[in-house]
């Protein structure tokens, strides 16, 4: 019996590298077999108001989320989306509905929009987290069977 073969590509020494078998963790509409999760969401409004409250149908945060704000444009006018306060900052989203959720700044407190330019269209929020969320399937082990033992 011979041994793999590094010059054929279908050899069993490739095997693990050029393929990645589908985990069942994380289980949710944007798992990618990487398990790096990145949600965007474009609103379909945005008052301009205390607290400022975004209506995204469908949107699928939870309060406590983190979100990054991006795309939101001031110049040039043709392309303005409005709302150009909010481009590339974080915020807390709180009072989380099915199709709206409340922004709150990084000292927990509602984000006062009453002065920012009216919201039009576009722009993007993107679920943020302190650090990347990379999880790896060895952590969690099948259904029915206990968690592995930790090294010393």
């Amino acid at each position: 019996m011979s041994g793999p073969n590094p010059q054929d590509p279908d050899s069993r020494l490739y095997t693990f590298i050029d393929t990645q078998p589908l985990d069942t963790y994380p289980c949710s509409r944007d798992s990618s077999p990487s398990h790096f999760t990145i949600r965007q969401i474009t609103p379909t409004a945005i008052t301009k108001a205390w607290p400022v409250v975004v209506t995204a149908p469908a949107h699928g945060l939870r309060n406590g989320n983190t979100v990054r704000t991006t795309k939101f444009i001031r110049m040039p006018l043709a392309n303005a989306t409005g709302m150009a306060q909010l481009n590339n900052r974080m915020f807390y989203v709180e009072q989380v509905t099915v199709n709206t959720f409340q922004l709150y700044g990084e000292d927990h407190l509602p984000v006062d929009g009453r002065n920012y330019t009216t919201y039009v269209s576009g722009g993007q929020f993107t679920l943020a987290y302190n650090k990347p969320l990379i999880v790896n399937p060895a952590h969690f082990p099948p259904p029915g069977q206990p968690p592995p033992i930790p090294y010393p």
